[in-house]
């Protein structure tokens, strides 16, 4: 038995050492410079320590995802490439674009028929091929799929692609050249499939194994609230599967993550909020995650005022300028609502109280508390799918 376990230590960390070496020869650097690494004054000033924000939302695409799929299809063969590459995934969209016109490869992209017509446009400008397909991403894949097979063209990314973890990992090694005289105590980056975070916690494990490497989940109701996983854990790769991570990043992602925190609606529309502050960006939900992980890990571990070193992974940009106004307003409301969760103080001095509930729109509703002559009202909302479906 324990022979079986050394061997399978032993398989694991052959494999990540050859994702390193992946890591150490990926072509990214061919079309991708290394993105800025900037204090977040305002924030910092806020948590009393070092924050910094990693802009992966300043690549060409407004996205991380150029490092893995231009990787990926610069180890394709030319015959391959010439057959020509399609996606259905609308996050993917504009990297698969990018990266097929540098190598002068037809490109197919199928999308629901309400994508918006700004995203259409700056892919036709890029010089592919858009279909509009049905009203849902599933029947844009199904379609996606249909016209991979009869044309012999590659799907890209594919679920768990080496190439793609590694084009990822290189945001670890610029990290690493970044910070040559800090004392960075941890990385946090968005879970999602877990490529991004299994390429760039490879990378820093291997190399500075001392910095701790945080992944970030967005909570929704198929979550266990509050719950932290270690590393190593075997819950941990059962919750990642259980979010369809494919096996082969769950299992990487269980070896190099060091604790999963789950954040909020409201609190991830604060982060964006502060990341705007700071640089004058704003992101997408899924671009502020890490950001809103960070402010939460390090209040709940009581290091606000520790003054040390923490880096959040700006991930994306993807807002299109008809959410803009949106995504403001709802947060300005989580702001509301916040800041009303926080006030204990009134609940402490409730003897007697009455609440109403009233419908705010947009998938809001208002909670108003009275105590004697006093009135406190709190908002909540709904997890919205136009905010983490861009």
């Amino acid at each position: 038995m324990i022979s079986t376990v050394i061997k399978f230590l032993a398989t694991i960390e052959a494999n990540l050492a050859q994702y390193l070496q992946l890591i150490l020869t990926a072509r990214v650097h061919e079309v991708v410079n290394p993105t800025p690494l900037t204090k977040a004054h305002g924030l910092s000033e806020e948590l009393g320590c070092n924050a910094m924000f990693k802009r992966e939302d300043t690549q060409p695409g407004y996205s991380y995802r150029l490092r893995g799929i231009y990787n990926r299809m610069a180890n394709l063969d030319k015959e391959q490439r010439w057959k020509g590459v399609i996606t259905s995934s609308a996050s993917d969209a504009l990297a698969v674009s990018y990266a097929a016109k540098e190598f002068r490869t037809p490109s197919i992209i199928v999308l629901p028929e309400h994508t918006a017509k700004t995203k259409i446009k700056e892919l036709t400008r890029l010089g592919s091929t858009v279909e509009l397909h049905g009203l849902s991403a599933d029947a844009a894949k199904e379609e996606s799929l249909r016209l991979q097979s009869l044309h012999g063209l590659i799907a890209i990314p594919q679920p768990g692609d080496e190439y793609v973890i590694a084009g990822h990992g290189t945001i670890g090694q610029e990290i690493i050249q970044q910070t040559i005289h800090s004392q960075v105590q941890a990385v946090f980056c968005p879970v999602a499939c877990g490529t991004l975070i299994a390429g760039l916690g490879i990378y820093l494990k291997r190399i500075t194994p001392n910095i701790k490497v945080i992944g970030v989940h967005h909570y929704d109701s198929a979550d266990i609230s509050g719950l932290i996983y270690c590393k190593g854990q075997s819950t941990l790769e059962e919750h990642l599967l259980s979010r369809n991570v494919c096996p082969k990043v769950a299992r990487i992602c269980s070896e190099v993550i060091d604790d999963i925190v789950h954040v909020t609606t409201n609190e991830v529309l604060i982060a964006a909020k502060n990341i705007y502050e700071d640089t004058r960006q704003l992101l997408n939900t899924e671009g502020a995650l890490a950001v809103a992980g960070m402010k939460s890990w390090i209040t709940s571990n009581g290091l606000v005022g520790s003054e040390k070193d923490f880096i959040a992974i700006t991930s994306e940009a993807q807002l299109d300028f008809s959410e803009i106004s949106y995504i403001v307003k709802q947060a300005s409301l989580a702001e509301m609502a916040m800041e009303s969760e926080n006030d204990s103080g009134l609940e402490s001095l409730m003897h007697s109280a009455g609440t109403a509930s009233t419908c705010a729109g947009d998938g809001w509703s208002s909670s108003t508390t009275v105590v004697g002559t006093e009135t406190s009202t709190s908002f909540t909302s709904d997890v919205d799918a136009r905010l983490w479906n861009s």
